[in-house]
């Protein structure tokens, strides 16, 4: 429950900013830029949050590097048309597309932050061609370029975090691609520490907040919100400590994807994280104790995951890989053996069709896993995932034993038998996909136009599943983050069940309630939304006058 204050603060601040990702520290940077004294404080012992170990793109329609190529109303169009009614507010569709242009420019102007348009990652429902309005078939979407962390930060480099998606030679992946620096330089700034992607976003930020003496407090975690005798949250418990916010309270810590409890309350089936383990609700949690308004807490930012054989993570435990299907020669089925899905579509929709239910025979037939069906050719071969640098090898090294979740078998029958398929209708379904892929068609999932950021807009080939050997491996619904949670107004605000609006917190990133509706319009769809309304509810908090909070 809530603390009543007792006038009996540890410290105080104007602001307390709970969580370190991207739209935390946006709201942190500008909360101290307006004159606020500011405490960040982070529950994990590395900062960044899901936006340190994600791409750390940006989607900004309209933005300087495709401005007099788009149109701020088609830009709203296309995102209204995917929402379908499912936006809690719609009125934050035009608040996020004007915000994020806003929140960018200030990151550039006042950070080392700096952006290229992401080359080939057109908006994802390109894929389907012109069907949804407003759609662009070129790159709306930023990049962080990369940034020299080690020089700038220092020994502090090393608190942001790192996932095991985003290989450290990628920090300079495009300027290398282009031919604007050579593999020996990208060595040297591998060595040196700098940081792409996700960390490219953190890093300038970070630095920004030490170079303006805010404090960015790790292995803290924010346990309960104190509010005074009128309901207004006054500040936040964390551990022993009890830290005064004379002007309010941001919460910007994550979803809540690594809690199961909530995760089977409101999405309903299990899926497997791809962030960090921190993100367990608890801004959620402190909020509704403090009677906040929640919304759309039955949506989650999907993709697909499938378990490296061979690797554990840094935690010890199986390593999970973004990773939607193993491509052409390839397909993926349910427990039956029938096919459900197609690893070429968007990411965020992929993990879906997991929780769908059938009305013919009561049930959930594609509850996971799913499994991945191949052949000999995928087994000779390292197989590269969705994203680049992954690659998964499916031969065991060394003789060792295959995990439960690969299976290798000299038929297709003798596969189901291990893998619990049902035997007639995966060859059935095998068969089908075969008959049709010699002739290098799929009718029953189309051809779905995937682009992709190594080689850009592509029709994804299909080939067959030929023996002598066949193989199967797990493959799992993944989250790289909830987009369910507290409702917030344009400025950031929590909404309030019992009153408009809960005074003195705020929410931003995947604390809050998607502004997009949970849909994913292209790249940088999760860290946008962060970001900008990190930025306006920073802005709008160190606008207020300091309370007398005791």
């Amino acid at each position: 429950m809530p603390e009543k204050t007792a006038n009996a603060w540890d410290e105080s601040y104007d602001v307390v900013v709970v969580g370190s990702g991207g739209g935390a520290l946006t709201a942190a940077l500008l909360a101290r830029d307006g004159g606020a004294e500011v405490l960040v404080v982070e529950k994990d012992e590395y900062i960044g949050g899901t936006t340190a170990v994600s791409g750390g793109d940006i989607w900004a329609p309209c933005n300087r590097h495709v401005a007099d190529r788009d149109d701020r109303q088609d830009a709203i169009d296309y995102v209204t048309a995917l929402a379908d009614g499912r936006a809690v507010d719609p009125a934050l569709i035009e608040v996020y597309i004007d915000s994020t242009l806003e929140a960018v420019d200030y990151l550039e102007k006042h950070t080392a932050y700096d952006t290229e348009p992401h080359t080939n990652l057109d908006d994802y429902y390109s894929v389907i061609g012109n069907r949804m309005p407003g759609v662009r078939h070129f790159p709306r979407t930023l990049s962080a370029k990369a940034y020299p962390a080690g020089k700038e930060l220092g020994e502090k480099a090393a608190l942001i975090n790192r996932g095991p998606w985003v290989p450290p030679a990628e920090a300079s992946f495009p300027e290398l691609r282009r031919g604007e620096i050579t593999p020996e330089v990208l060595a040297q700034r591998v060595a040196e520490g700098w940081r792409g992607k996700g960390g490219a976003l953190i890093g300038p930020l970070f630095k920004a907040l030490l170079d303006r003496d805010v404090e960015v407090r790790v292995s803290a975690p924010a346990e309960r919100l104190v509010t005074d005798s009128e309901g207004a949250v006054i500040g936040i418990v964390a551990g022993d400590r009890r830290i005064g916010a004379r002007k309010g309270v941001v919460l910007a810590c994550g979803g809540f994807e690594w809690n199961s409890e909530m995760v089977h309350t409101y999405l309903g089936y299990d899926v497997k994280p791809l962030t960090p383990w921190a993100n367990t609700g608890d801004g959620h949690i402190m909020a509704m104790e403090v009677g906040a308004k929640l919304g759309g807490m039955t949506g989650f930012f999907g993709y697909g995951v499938v378990y490296e054989p061979w690797e554990t993570g840094r935690d010890g435990n199986p390593l999970p890989q973004m990773t939607m299907g193993l491509g052409p020669g390839s397909i993926i089925v349910n427990q039956q053996g029938e096919r459900f899905m197609h690893g070429g579509y968007t990411y965020n929709d992929f993990s879906h069709p997991f929780g769908q239910f059938d009305q013919r025979t009561p049930g959930f037939p594609n509850k996971p896993p799913g499994w991945i069906i191949f052949g000999e050719a995928h087994l000779d071969a390292d197989i590269k995932g969705t994203k680049p640098g992954i690659q998964l090898t499916l031969t065991s090294p060394d003789g060792a034993e295959n995990p439960p979740w690969l299976v290798v078998a000299d038929s297709l029958a003798e596969l189901a038998e291990k893998t619990g398929i049902d035997p007639a209708t995966l060859t059935a379904t095998v068969g089908r996909y075969n008959e049709f892929a010699e002739k290098g068609e799929d009718p029953d999932w189309g051809d779905p136009l995937q682009t992709h950021a190594l080689t850009g807009p592509e029709v994804v080939p299909v080939e067959p599943i030929v023996g002598p050997r066949f193989g199967a491996i797990q493959q799992w619904p993944g989250t790289i983050g909830t987009n369910g949670g507290l409702r917030i107004d344009a400025d950031a605000r929590v909404l309030g069940n019992r009153v408009p609006v809960v005074d003195g917190l705020y929410a931003a990133g995947n604390t809050a309630a998607s502004v997009l509706g949970g849909v994913y319009p292209g790249g940088g769809s999760c860290i946008g939304p962060s970001v900008a309304m990190g930025y306006r509810a920073g802005r709008h908090v160190a606008g207020r006058p300091a309370r007398d909070i005791g």
